[in-house]
C-alpha cells in the first residue's frame, strides 16, 4: 500500500496524561538544547582523517575540534632579511642545545632548553579541513578540543606534563644533570607553551648530544589530560501507523422491461485494517550513570495510550467509515417518472412502467492513514582521557650547523672573540607565585673590565604575563674582550615586585652577587608553604553554624598582610570538608611565623570572629564551637 513512512505529519494525541508526563521530558530537552561551550560529541559525528581524530561540536554539527596527536617543539615567527628578495617570515624552533668545552680551570658540560606546545601546525589543520569538506561540505575546524589538567594527588600534583629522559634527571646516583627545571603545567590551551631547561655535566652533555644525532633522542615529553564529551545514554523511538481501507462496489443493469424498486442489487463491501506499533529502545544508562526513570514512565504511558487509540474500532484510528448502499432508483439518471395519475389514484410500488436500457455502476474507495512519531533521548557528559608522548628527535641531521639550535662553545680559543652566556631561569617551585603574588622579577647584570673599558651592563624582566606563557628563561651574553684569568666572573642583582607592596624586595642597591655559573635559578626571598584545612561538618550542624572563613596572615615583603584564605559552606549542594591553600611569607626566624583566624557564621545570621592564633603546623582540623554563645576560639580554632 505504500505505507510505513514514519516521518510524515505528527499526530497530536490530546491526552492529558501524556502532556503532563511530557512536561518533565520537555524540561530535559530544553536543558540539553542550550549551547554547550567547549563540549564535543563522543559517539556522533566523530571521524579520523589522516590519523587525526575530529570531534563534532555539540551544538553545531558543521564545526569540528581536533585532538592533538602528540606534543612537539614550539615555533615562533622570525623575520629574515634577504638582500635580493626582502624580508619574509620564517618559523623558528624554540630549542637550544649548547655543549661547552672548558680550559684547564673550567669543567666541560652543556645546557638544554626547549619550549613545548600541544597543538597542530596551521598548515596541517588547513589540510585536514580540506579533507573534511569532502564528506561535510560546510564543515570547518575551529581549533583543538578544550583540554583540562589531570591531577594525580591533591591540588598541587599536576602530573600532566612530564619529561621522560634517562639523561635529563637529577635524581639518583650517577646522574648526568646538575639541575632540571620545568614549568610543570601542560600547554593545553591554544598558544600556551611549556618549558624545560637543564644544566648537564660533561658526561650528560656528551650523551645527550649523541642521542640527538639519531631519529629518536633521549628526550620525550609525556602529556596526560582529558576533555569532556557528550554521550547519548538513553534513546527510545515510538512509531505508530494505522491504515484503514474501505472499498464499496454496486451495479444495476436494466433492459427496457418491467422494473420495480425491488431491484436486483449486487454489493461488494471490503474493510481492511493494518496497524503497526514499533518501540525501539537504546539504553546504556547503567554504564553512564544516567537516571532514566522519567523516560521509562513517559514511554510506558505513550505506548499504552497509543495501543488503546489505534485499535479502538468505535472512537480510535480503526473506526469504520459509514457503509454505502447500493444504487437506488432515484440515483439512476433519465428514468421515466411515474405519472401524476398513478401517483395520485393508486397503484402499488410494483406498478409497471418502462425505461430506457441503462447500466449503472458505483464504486468508492476510502483510505485513512494515521501516523505518530516520538523520540525520547537523554545525554550526559563523560571524561575522555588523552595520554600521549612526543620525542624531540630528528632535528640534528638538518640543523646541526645552525647555531640557533646546536652550538659548541670552546672556552679555550682566542680570548678576543670569546663570549660567555648566562641563563637566568625562574625556579619551577615558584612559577605559580606569578599568578597571585609576584608582579615581576628583575635582574641587573654587570661585568667589569680592567682599564678604561666601561662595564658591561644589562637588565632582564620576568613579568607575570611572560612567565604564565611559559617564558621562564632569559639569557645574557657578554664578551671576554681579552681578559685573562677568571674572565667568566660576573655580578648580578635580583629584585622582586610583590602585589600590594609598593617597594621592591630582594637585593639591596649596593649588594651584588658574584658568580661564574652558566645558569642561575631565580628563587624569591620568601618561603612557599602549603596548608591543609579539614572541617568537621557534623559539628557545624550541631552548633548551628552554616559557614566558616579561615584567614592567614604573615610577613611578606617586610609587611604584615593577608596571604591566603579558605572557606567552608554547608549550604552548598556538595559541601567540601577539605581545602588546601598555598601561602608565601618572608624567610627568617620571626618572619617564618604564620597566623590564622577563624570567622564563624551561624544559621541565625550572626557573625563571630575569633582571635589570631599562631600556626605551628601545616594541618588544621576545624571544629565548630559548642554553641552560638560560646567563645569562637574555645574549640573552633582548629587543632
Amino acid at each position: 500500500m505504500g505505507h510505513r513512512q514514519a516521518y510524515g505529519m505528527i499526530y497530536r494525541i490530546q491526552l492529558s496524561a501524556i502532556i503532563q508526563a511530557g512536561a518533565a521530558f520537555m524540561t530535559i530537552l530544553l536543558l540539553f538544547s542550550r549551547p554547550a561551550f567547549g563540549l564535543v560529541r563522543f559517539d556522533e559525528g566523530s571521524r579520523i582523517i589522516k590519523g587525526v581524530q575530529l570531534l563534532q561540536v555539540y551544538n553545531n554539527p558543521s564545526e569540528y575540534c581536533y585532538v592533538p596527536t602528540f606534543p612537539r617543539l614550539a615555533t615562533k615567527t622570525q623575520i629574515v632579511t634577504d638582500d635580493t628578495e626582502g624580508a619574509e617570515a620564517e618559523p623558528v624552533f624554540e630549542l637550544l642545545c649548547i655543549k661547552y668545552v672548558g680550559d684547564d680551570n673550567i669543567p666541560s658540560g652543556g645546557l638544554f632548553h626547549a619550549l613545548i606546545e600541544f597543538t597542530l601546525p596551521p598548515e596541517i589543520v588547513k589540510d585536514l579541513e580540506k579533507e573534511l569538506k569532502k564528506d561535510v561540505p560546510n564543515g570547518r575546524i575551529v581549533g583543538p578540543v578544550p583540554l583540562l589538567q589531570t591531577a594525580e594527588e591533591g591540588e598541587d600534583a599536576l602530573g600532566s606534563f612530564e619529561i621522560v629522559s634517562a639523561v635529563l634527571t637529577d635524581i639518583g646516583e650517577g646522574r648526568f644533570t646538575r639541575n632540571v627545571i620545568t614549568s610543570r603545567r601542560a600547554p593545553l590551551t591554544p598558544g600556551s607553551k611549556a618549558a624545560v631547561a637543564a644544566i648537564l655535566n660533561q658526561q650528560g652533555a656528551t650523551l645527550l648530544w649523541e642521542t640527538f644525532q639519531g631519529e629518536t633522542s633521549d628526550v620525550s615529553v609525556a602529556i596526560r589530560a582529558y576533555y569532556e564529551a557528550a554521550v547519548k545514554g538513553y534513546n527510545a523511538i515510538v512509531t505508530a501507523e494505522m491504515d484503514t481501507v474501505y472499498e464499496h462496489f454496486s451495479r444495476v443493469y436494466n433492459v427496457q422491461q418491467d422494473y420495480t424498486r425491488r431491484q436486483l442489487r449486487k454489493i461488494v463491501d471490503e474493510l481492511e485494517r493494518d496497524g503497526v506499533l514499533k518501540v525501539e529502545v537504546f539504553d546504556r544508562s547503567a554504564s553512564t550513570g544516567i537516571e532514566t526513570n522519567d523516560m521509562e514512565s513517559i514511554l510506558n504511558i505513550v505506548t499504552n495510550k497509543l495501543t488503546e487509540l489505534m485499535f479502538d474500532h468505535k472512537t480510535g484510528w480503526a473506526k469504520e467509515p459509514p457503509r454505502e448502499v447500493a444504487v437506488e432508483m432515484g440515483q439512476i439518471p433519465g428514468r421515466q417518472k411515474r405519472s401524476w395519475f398513478s401517483r395520485t389514484f393508486g397503484g402499488t410500488e410494483d406498478t409497471k412502467y418502462y425505461t430506457d436500457d441503462q447500466y449503472v455502476a458505483k464504486k468508492r474507495k476510502d483510505i485513512q492513514r494515521n501516523r505518530f512519531y516520538l523520540n525520547l533521548s537523554k545525554s550526559s557528559t563523560i571524561k575522555v582521557h588523552v595520554d600521549t608522548a612526543g620525542n624531540l628527535g630528528g632535528l640534528y641531521g638538518q640543523y646541526q650547523d645552525d647555531p640557533r639550535y646546536f652550538r659548541v662553545v670552546d672556552l679555550g680559543t682566542d680570548s678576543a672573540y670569546q663570549e660567555h652566556t648566562v641563563y637566568f631561569q625562574i625556579d619551577g617551585d615558584y612559577i605559580d607565585a606569578f599568578k597571585d603574588t609576584v608582579n615581576l622579577a628583575s635582574v641587573n647584570f654587570r661585568k667589569k673590565y680592567v682599564g678604561n673599558r666601561p662595564d658591561f651592563t644589562e637588565s632582564l624582566v620576568f613579568s607575570h604575563e611572560k612567565v604564565n606563557k611559559g617564558e621562564t628563561s632569559q639569557q645574557i651574553t657578554f664578551p671576554r674582550l681579552g681578559l685573562s684569568g677568571d674572565w667568566q666572573q660576573y655580578e648580578y642583582q635580583v629584585r622582586w615586585s610583590i602585589r600590594d607592596i609598593p617597594t621592591l624586595v630582594g637585593s639591596a642597591e649596593e649588594e651584588w652577587i658574584q658568580s661564574r655559573d652558566p645558569a642561575i635559578s631565580l628563587a624569591p626571598p620568601f618561603r612557599k608553604r602549603t596548608i591543609d584545612v579539614e572541617a568537621d561538618l557534623d559539628s557545624f550542624k550541631t552548633s548551628g553554624m552554616t559557614a566558616a572563613d579561615v584567614d592567614f596572615a604573615a610577613y611578606l615583603g617586610g609587611e604584615t598582610k593577608k596571604v591566603g584564605a579558605v572557606k567552608f559552606r554547608t549550604a552548598a549542594a556538595n559541601p567540601e570538608s577539605v581545602a588546601s591553600v598555598t601561602i608565601y611569607h618572608d624567610r627568617g626566624s620571626n618572619e617564618d611565623r604564620v597566623g590564622y583566624r577563624v570567622t564563624w557564621y551561624s544559621r541565625a545570621g550572626t557573625k563571630k570572629q575569633g582571635n589570631w592564633q599562631l600556626l605551628d603546623t601545616d594541618y588544621i582540623f576545624l571544629v565548630a564551637p559548642a554553641s552560638e554563645d560560646s567563645d569562637p576560639d574555645s574549640n573552633g580554632g582548629g587543632s
